[in-house]
């Protein structure tokens, strides 16, 4: 018997218990496709195929940093001598110093400290090249770290200053590096480029809890191009066809069917560690004493086998794609569900079967669910602000009257948050507050002292957080802090720019 001979009823069986919508998985051995099968739905009445395409969100970012290792084969960008202000004059932090000596590495590998603005960014259509001017605002610390702090901008960064080298966009140099030479047709830019390019491609679902989801109860949600600044960090999609073809390709130092189609030499930094992980230390003897982060890819092992990975998150996608180049194996994972743990485990189970491993865990069926349950946990948590201050009751507000509060607030990275009157039309209450902030509308209750409790809405987003009012020497109400949890990353600073707004922010 085949080691792989049940695999489509093992898998079958897992997406249910796993309360998956829908899903794909391909694996390559030894450069042949051994397995490529679909399962569930891709939308409402459509079933999820090999073929489904689907965003695959950070994914994209080992495309970016391939591209740009084709560049430095052609040694026109340089990996860690030359500064990417260098490349793109428009890249600066507040400290000249350290802007001098951030190199392409130090970006991709995110070890600069740079804090998180995704928000700040979703859906902006401000150019790039303009965007990335604010960021000289930012103070970071000018002692680069050695643990991983996740960075979607400064892959963004790093795409646009190797388009500026080649004198193209980021889309263009990742086509004409990667995707035509590998003949990778079925992967391409934005969920909008994703609609026009095929009909068999997934939508976005969520579930309120894991039970709903194993009973089938979702909630759709919608194709959106989110991510056009953050574009080479997350905004391509593909299948798992391409995705293994990908992969080998990569692994294997850049070659497809015996032919040297990508630079070698250049293309060995994404697999070099950089960076540590520290959420990947002390997890067994299964793994690595610590896993690293190389461009683009973790770097790991698994009962003795290296391993290289990365996973992909958008609002209801989640996706991963595991490289064992000891072993030459693939493993590709797509799936248009929310909270999902099995693209993490599956990769393990399929070598465990193919290499005929030692059992050590059951990653189907326990460690998966176990870990799905806890996603679930965490955005209930979420959800009710178990990560905020405790609530002190009792407290009243320094200025009664909510006019003092009224106003817009700005950060010249983060953007203005206005807050206005809030009128629910369908409630008799008396005026409350209102918060817009990017595409989000939100009514605030208050919650102690000069702090408001809000919760941001959205398909597959549903978190509390609070506004936080201080007032100036000259009494009036000057600052606006915006706090989503207990750790100083999680709190943003707005200063108060203009007078009250007239407009009244109702209730979508």
């Amino acid at each position: 018997m085949t080691p792989l001979a049940h695999l489509y009823e093992t898998l079958e069986k897992t997406r249910v218990e796993a309360g998956l919508k829908g899903m794909s998985i391909a694996v390559m051995h030894r450069g042949e496709l051994i397995f490529a099968d679909g399962f569930g739905q891709r939308n409402d009445t459509d079933p999820f195929t090999a073929e489904t395409l689907m965003p695959i969100a950070s994914m994209t970012k080992a495309f970016t940093s391939a591209a740009i290792s084709e560049l430095v084969g052609e040694g026109k960008m340089d990996w860690d001598t030359t500064p990417v202000n260098t490349y793109l004059s428009e890249f600066a932090f507040q400290d000249p110093v350290l802007t001098s000596q951030l190199t392409l590495v130090d970006l991709l590998s995110h070890r600069t400290g740079m804090p998180d603005i995704d928000l700040a960014w979703f859906k902006n259509l401000t150019p790039r090249r303009e965007l990335f001017k604010t960021l000289r605002h930012l103070s970071l610390p000018q002692k680069l770290k050695s643990y991983l702090k996740y960075s979607n901008t400064m892959y963004a960064v790093a795409g646009e200053a190797s388009a500026k080298v080649a004198n193209t966009t980021w889309e263009n140099l990742v086509q004409t590096k990667l995707l035509d030479p590998l003949g990778l047709k079925n992967t391409g830019f934005s969920p909008s480029g994703m609609v026009k390019h095929s009909d068999n491609y997934a939508l976005p679902y969520d579930a309120k809890s894991l039970k709903d989801a194993q009973e089938g109860k979702f909630e759709k949600g919608y194709l959106d191009d989110i991510l056009k600044v953050d574009a080479p960090a997350g905004d391509m999609f593909s299948n798992v066809l391409d995705l293994v073809k990908w992969g080998h390709v990569v692994m294997t130092g850049g070659k497809l069917d015996g032919k040297q189609v990508l630079k070698k030499e250049s293309l060995k930094e994404v697999f070099t560690p950089h960076t540590i992980m520290l959420d990947k230390m002390g997890r067994g003897k299964d793994f690595a004493i610590a896993a690293s982060y190389g461009l683009a890819w973790e770097l790991d092992s698994y009962k003795g086998n290296n391993f290289y990975f990365h996973t992909g998150s958008l609002y209801g996608f989640r996706g991963s794609l595991a490289l064992y180049p000891d072993a030459d194996i693939v493993v590709a994972f797509l799936t248009n569900t929310h909270k999902s743990a099995l693209r993490t485990y599956i990769p393990f189970y399929i070598v465990d079967q193919l290499l005929r491993l030692p059992k050590t865990e059951d990653w189907l069926s326990t460690v998966t669910l176990r870990q799905t349950q806890l996603e679930y946990d965490s955005y209930e948590a979420s959800r009710t602000g178990a990560d905020l201050p405790v609530r002190v009751k009792g407290t009243s507000l320094s200025h009664p009257d909510l006019e003092a509060y009224i106003g817009e607030y700005s950060d010249p990275v983060m953007g203005t948050v206005t807050i206005s009157l809030f009128k629910d039309m369908e409630s008799k209450e008396k005026d409350v507050l209102g918060l817009e902030y990017v595409t989000y509308k939100a009514k605030m209750d208050h919650y102690h002292y000069d702090s408001f409790r809000f919760v941001l809405k959205d398909f597959a987003v549903n978190s509390a957080a609070l506004a936080s009012f201080s007032t100036g020497p000259d009494g009036r109400v000057n600052v606006l802090r915006i706090v989503s949890g207990p750790e100083d990353d999680d709190i943003i600073t707005f200063k108060r720019r203009t007078s009250a707004p007239t407009a009244i922010v109702k209730e979508e």
